[in-house]
């Protein structure tokens, strides 16, 4: 479930295994309040096909290694991933 603890932090879950990820009623999906950045991508393949809810599209990149996925919250912020 997705809180505000008492230290303002915010928690949130996803789970998926789908070809649609699916966010369960009793949890939140917080991407949506950070700002998103990787370190380089190909043409049709950055943040928005990374974002987007469709499993068919994915984040790809031809840049040199490491290659990075920012993500930016304006607060301190608890995730947790459950399957």
């Amino acid at each position: 479930m997705a809180a505000e603890s008492s230290e303002g932090e915010e928690e949130g879950k996803l789970s998926g295994g789908n070809q649609i990820l699916i966010v369960d009623e009793d949890l939140r999906e917080l991407g949506k309040k950070a700002a998103w950045s990787v370190s380089s991508c190909k043409t049709g393949n950055g943040v928005s096909s990374l974002r987007d809810d469709n499993l068919e599209t994915y984040w790809q990149s031809d840049g040199a290694q490491p290659h990075f996925v920012n993500i930016q919250f304006q607060k301190k912020v608890r995730l947790q991933v459950t399957n």
